[in-house]
C-alpha cells in the first residue's frame, strides 16, 4: 500500500494536460497512463483474486447484456484503504472500472435523521465561492454561468433554484447560508483546499473577520450548515485535496469528515486544473439535478466528460464520491409532478447525455473480428418512401472482446448522429470470430436484422426482428460446421419473401454456399455446398446481388486467397452454378473484402474496398456500363493506419431536392478499435472522422496561459 500511495503522488502533477508541462508530451503521455495501468492493475488483484475476478467478469458481462452499467461499492472501514487511488484501478479486459461503471466509496455510519429525498420541486442548489484575496484567482464566475447554463431549463420552469454565495469572511458567509438563504439540497463549494501532513488532517481555506488565512475542517463544516432549516443531501468540494486524508484516521479528509452530517460527499483527492473542475461540474449537475440521476451516476458522467476535454490528462481520476450506505445513492426524486412540462424541460439535456454517453462507448468499445454496418429501412419499412429522404438509423455489430457479438446504433434522426451504447449479443456463443448481417423483408412491412456468426468452425444464426436492440434470439444448433474466415449473408431481390444466401470460405478449401428457403415453413437452410475447392484455402469474402438492369439478380462474389482478390458470380442462383473470372482482379490485400452496388449510376457499377496489405485501404470500382466489365486501377487511403476488417454501405445521406443520396460510409478496424470514413457523391473525397458525435463539451477548454489548480 505504501508503494501505490508514493507512486500514485507521483502521478498527482500529471493531473495538469500534458501540452502545459516541460517535456515531451507524446512520453509524459505514455509514461503516465502506464504509471496508472500498473498502479490499477495491483488494485484490482488485491481486490478480485482468483475466482472473483471471475465472478466479476460475470457480473459486468450480465450488465452489459442488459445495457447497463455495473456499480461497484467500496466499503472501507480501514483508514489505510481510504488513501488508495482507487479510481485508478484497472482491468486487463476491461480497462480503467470507474470510466466504465460507477465506483462508489462507503463508510457505514449510524443513519441520522435527515429526511427522505425531496419529492417537491424545486430542487435548491446553492453555491458558495471562497476565493480569498492570497490564493490563486480561479474561474468562479465560469463555473457558475456553466451550472446557470446546464440548469437554465429547469430554473426557468421553477423545477430547480440556483443561488451562489460569495464568501467575504467565514462568519458572513455561514450566516448568509442559514439565515438568509434558509439552506439547500445541494451544496457546492468553490475554492481552495488544502491537506496538512504534519497534522494529519484536510480543511477548506477561507478568511476571517480580519482578512487573516481560516482553515475550516470538514467537522466544522458539517456542524455549520446543519444550523439551516434546510439541510443538504449532497455536499459537492470543487477544489483541490478535499478528498484526500491520513492513513491513520477514518475521517481526516474535509469529505469523510462531512460524511458524519450529510448522507453524499463528492470532492477532489488529487489537485485538479480549473477548467477540468468546471467541465465536471457542469456534466454532473445535468445528469444530477436535470435528469434525476443517481448521485453515482451523475459523477461517472461528469468524470467522462473530463476524460473527453483531455484525453492526456488523468485529471478524470480525481473525483471521489463518499457516501454512507447504498439507499444514499438516488437522493433526488424529480420530475414525477408536472411530467410532461418536465420533460419538455430537460429535452436538451437529455440530449447532451446522450451525446456524452455515446462519445464515451464510442471510445471505449473494443472490437474483435469484423464490423458489419448496415442502413435501416425508414421506419422499419421494407420500402423506401418515393420523394421523401428519411436518415434512418444505422445498426452496427461486431463480435465481442470476449465473446458473443456487440451491436451499436447510430440515431441519424437526433442532430449530432450519436452512437448509442454497445449493447453485448448472446454472450453465450462464447469467442466469436467472424459475421455477417443483413436486413430482411419478413413479415407484413416489417424487416428483421439477420446475423450469420462463426464461433470456432461453427455458424450460427441470430436475428432481432424488433426494434428492441437487446431482442436477439439465436438458433439452438449450428447451421454448418467446418467453416473458416468471415460469413456474408444477403436476402435475395426475388422471391415472396425472397431467399437467404449465405457464402463463407471453407475449412480444407474453397468456399461453402448455403440457401435458406424463407418461403417454406420452418424456414429451413440447404446442405452447404462447396465450390472453388481447387483455388485452395480462401481467408475472407465479400458478396452482393447486383441488378444488371435486365430483371435479373446476379449473385457476385469477391474473396481472398493470399494477398489476391479473385472475382466469382452465380446468375441462377443454384449452388452448382458459379462461374470465376480466369486472373486476380487486384493484389497487395489483407483484411475482409467488401463489395456494394453504387445506385448513382445506370446500371451500377460495382463498389470494391478491402483492407491493403501495406497498410490503408483499397479502393477500385468496376464499371458495368463498359464493355467487358473492366474493373480499375485500385486507389488507396488511409495509408497511415493499419486496417485489419472494414465494412462498407451506400447510405441515403448526401440527397439534393428531397431525395435519397449516396454517400459513402465505410468503417475500419484499427487494432481493437474503430475509424469512421465517408465519401459523398464524385467528385468529393474521403473524410476521416473520429468513430462518435463531435462532443461540444465546454465553451472555455485549456487556454495558452499555465492550467490553474484549485
Amino acid at each position: 500500500m505504501e508503494s501505490i500511495r508514493e507512486r500514485s503522488g507521483t502521478l498527482q502533477d500529471d493531473a495538469r494536460p500534458a501540452s502545459k508541462r516541460s517535456g515531451s508530451p507524446g512520453t509524459n503521455v505514455a509514461l503516465r497512463g502506464r504509471s496508472a495501468r500498473e498502479i490499477g492493475d495491483e488494485l484490482f488483484e488485491a481486490l478480485f483474486p482468483g475466482e472473483v475476478g471471475g465472478l466479476y467478469a460475470d457480473r459486468r458481462q450480465r450488465a452489459a447484456a442488459r445495457g447497463e452499467n455495473l456499480r461497484m461499492l467500496l466499503r472501507m472501514e480501514a483508514p489505510e484503504l481510504t488513501t488508495l487511488p482507487w479510481e485508478l484501478i484497472h482491468s486487463q479486459d476491461f480497462g480503467f472500472l470507474c470510466l466504465e461503471d460507477e465506483v462508489v466509496r462507503c463508510v457505514d455510519l449510524p443513519r441520522r435523521p435527515l429526511g427522505p429525498p425531496p419529492t417537491h420541486l424545486p430542487v435548491s442548489v446553492t453555491g458558495i465561492v471562497s476565493v480569498p484575496p492570497w490564493e490563486t484567482a480561479l474561474s468562479a464566475a465560469k463555473e457558475g454561468d456553466n451550472l446557470r447554463r446546464s440548469l437554465k431549463p429547469l430554473t426557468v420552469r421553477k423545477f430547480a433554484q440556483l443561488r451562489w454565495i460569495k464568501a467575504v469572511d467565514w462568519t458572513t458567509l455561514m450566516n448568509e447560508f442559514t439565515a438568509e438563504s434558509g439552506g439547500c439540497h445541494v451544496l457546492h463549494y468553490v475554492g481552495h483546499g488544502e491537506y496538512d501532513s504534519e497534522r494529519g488532517t484536510g480543511a477548506l481555506i477561507f478568511g476571517d473577520m480580519l482578512g487573516r488565512k481560516k482553515l475550516i475542517g470538514g467537522e466544522a463544516m458539517g456542524r455549520a450548515i446543519q444550523q439551516a432549516p434546510l439541510q443538504p443531501q449532497l455536499v459537492v468540494l470543487n477544489g483541490c485535496e478535499t478528498g484526500k486524508g491520513s492513513h491513520d484516521e477514518l475521517f481526516s479528509s474535509v469529505a469523510a469528515a462531512l460524511l458524519q452530517f450529510v448522507p453524499a460527499v463528492v470532492a477532489m483527492q488529487f489537485a485538479v486544473t480549473d477548467a477540468a473542475a468546471v467541465t465536471f461540474s457542469r456534466y454532473f449537475y445535468q445528469a444530477l439535478v436535470g435528469l434525476g440521476r443517481p448521485v453515482d451516476l451523475a459523477v461517472h458522467q461528469g468524470r467522462v466528460a473530463m476524460l473527453l476535454q483531455d484525453e492526456d490528462s488523468l485529471e478524470w481520476a480525481t473525483p471521489v464520491l463518499y457516501v454512507r450506505d447504498d439507499r444514499d445513492i438516488r437522493l433526488f426524486d424529480v420530475g414525477d409532478q408536472h411530467a410532461p412540462q418536465y420533460e419538455r424541460a430537460v429535452e436538451d439535456v437529455r440530449l447532451d447525455e446522450e451525446r456524452i454517453i455515446a462519445a464515451q462507448a464510442s471510445k471505449s468499445t473494443r472490437i474483435h473480428g469484423n464490423p458489419v454496418l448496415i442502413q435501416k429501412w425508414p421506419g422499419g419499412s421494407t420500402t423506401a418512401r418515393p420523394g421523401k429522404y428519411t436518415p434512418s438509423d444505422f445498426e452496427l455489430v461486431f463480435p465481442g472482446p470476449l465473446s458473443g457479438l456487440v451491436s451499436m446504433r447510430r440515431r441519424n434522426s437526433v442532430p449530432g448522429v450519436p452512437w448509442g451504447p454497445p449493447r453485448v449479443i448472446e454472450a453465450g456463443l462464447g469467442q466469436v470470430e467472424a459475421i455477417g448481417m443483413a436486413e430482411s423483408r419478413l413479415g407484413e412491412g416489417r424487416s428483421s436484422l439477420e446475423v450469420v456468426a462463426r464461433a470456432g468452425e461453427e455458424l450460427r444464426f441470430l436475428w432481432n426482428d424488433t426494434e428492441d436492440p437487446t431482442d436477439w434470439h439465436a438458433e439452438p444448433v449450428p447451421i454448418a460446421e467446418r467453416a473458416a474466415g468471415n460469413p456474408t449473408l444477403l436476402q435475395s431481390r426475388h422471391g415472396d419473401p425472397g431467399d437467404f444466401h449465405m457464402v463463407c470460405p471453407a475449412v480444407g478449401g474453397g468456399l461453402m454456399c448455403m440457401r435458406r428457403r424463407n418461403d417454406m415453413e420452418g424456414y429451413p437452410w440447404t446442405a452447404p455446398y462447396v465450390f472453388a475447392r481447387e483455388r485452395g484455402e480462401f481467408a475472407a469474402v465479400g458478396m452482393v446481388e447486383s441488378d444488371p438492369g435486365d430483371g435479373r439478380g446476379i449473385l457476385e462474389v469477391v474473396a481472398r486467397t493470399s494477398h489476391e482478390l479473385r472475382f466469382l458470380w452465380n446468375e441462377t442462383g443454384e449452388p452448382t452454378d458459379w462461374q470465376e473470372l480466369a486472373d486476380p482482379i487486384v493484389g497487395g490485400a489483407t483484411g475482409n473484402p467488401v463489395v456494394i452496388q453504387d445506385r448513382t449510376t445506370e446500371p451500377g457499377d460495382l463498389l470494391l474496398a478491402c483492407p491493403a496489405a501495406g497498410g490503408g485501404m483499397l479502393f477500385l470500382r468496376r464499371r458495368n456500363g463498359v464493355a467487358g466489365l473492366p474493373w480499375t486501377m485500385p486507389y488507396f487511403l488511409a495509408e497511415n493506419l493499419r486496417v485489419t476488417a472494414l465494412t462498407m454501405i451506400q447510405s441515403t445521406y448526401g440527397g439534393r431536392d428531397g431525395g435519397p443520396g449516396a454517400n459513402l460510409e465505410l468503417i475500419a478496424r484499427v487494432g481493437d478499435s474503430l475509424e469512421f470514413f465517408w465519401k459523398g457523391p464524385r467528385p468529393a473525397f474521403w473524410i476521416h472522422n473520429t468513430f462518435g458525435p463531435q462532443h461540444p463539451l465546454v465553451d472555455a477548454l485549456a487556454s495558452s496561459e499555465a492550467p490553474k489548480t484549485r
